[in-house]
């Protein structure tokens, strides 16, 4: 387990390039299938590339109660997380969503602190955090749509994806005396049962029809981002902690636009370019991440 706060700041980074890759593959997704169906193959296969890394890292399946119900719970949030943005990929602006989810999973994650009384924000993460709010804006080109657009019930959708994200930051803080992938194997084993048993009825024939595309995007946001990604992230809450570990969500939108540039040659306008140095500065404010041998900011 990396014990180190600045090695496990770099996989975070990782990860959220990673999940930016997810969120281009479950636009791609849409086009294909269902959120029930994403929901279920995603995490059939999520956990049966956990199953080798477990038996080859010598971890043990043992889980206590305490922490096998807190997966159970955690199950329940990722269904909900994952059905909500899938829908509001579907039917809304992805780049308007991406903005929006991760811009408010943060401020929904301190806000439950504060509702918990377990920690009271300084004034300085506040500030830092409608910085990186505004960065986050700029960067999707927030100035080209209206509040009307707002308002839409796609975005709704994504409102309701990072409130049940700030839920799983709270959520797996809380898991101890477990390995990270011990507990990442049952939340992805709780998340494909209850959604196959509960709404799954698609045919399963059909898959054999897809095309490469759909392979690779499935396989994407299922082995690359929730099991690798994934594993990261729960190990990031217990060296981290969960208010950190929610403000890197962050730097998504910057790596999704980096995507976007190089894989689709979409431009990098000034506005998109200050909005990333906000975001950015945010997180150093943040974090008292230090630069060039200088004092954290305390």
């Amino acid at each position: 387990m990396i014990q180190s706060e600045k090695a496990m700041s770099l996989l975070m980074v990782l990860a959220m390039f990673t999940w930016a890759l997810a969120a281009i593959a479950a636009k791609v997704l849409s086009n294909y299938i269902s959120e029930n169906e994403i929901v279920v193959y995603r995490y059939f296969l999520a956990t049966a590339s956990t199953v080798p890394i477990l038996l080859f890292m010598g971890l043990s399946f043992k889980i206590s109660l305490k922490n096998l119900l807190l997966a159970m719970l955690v199950a329940l949030f990722t269904i909900a997380n994952v059905r909500f943005y899938f829908m509001g990929i579907d039917l809304g602006t992805a780049g308007l969503g991406a903005a929006l989810v991760t811009v408010l999973i943060p401020m929904i994650v301190y806000l439950l602190m504060l509702f918990s009384k377990q920690e009271r924000p300084p004034l300085k993460d506040w500030v830092a955090l409608i910085w990186g709010a505004g960065g986050v804006m700029l960067m999707m080109n927030i100035t080209e749509f209206g509040i009307g657009e707002l308002l839409t019930g796609a975005n709704l959708y994504f409102v309701m994806a990072a409130f049940f994200w700030a839920l799983i930051t709270v959520a797996g803080a809380w898991v101890k005396a477990t390995h990270v992938l011990t507990f990442s194997f049952y939340v992805c084993l709780f998340t494909f049962s209850i959604d196959w048993i509960i709404s799954f009825d698609a045919p399963l024939a059909s898959l054999m029809d897809m095309d490469r595309y759909f392979w690779i995007s499935i396989l994407t946001v299922s082995v690359l981002s929730t099991t690798i990604a994934g594993t990261i992230y729960y190990a990031g809450l217990r060296v981290l902690g969960s208010r950190k570990c929610s403000t890197f969500s962050l730097l998504t939108p910057f790596f999704a636009i980096a995507m976007g540039t190089l894989f689709f040659g979409e431009s990098l306008s000034l506005q998109n370019a200050i909005g990333t140095l906000m975001a950015v500065s945010a997180l150093f404010i943040i974090h008292d991440v230090k630069i060039k041998g200088n004092m954290p900011y305390r």
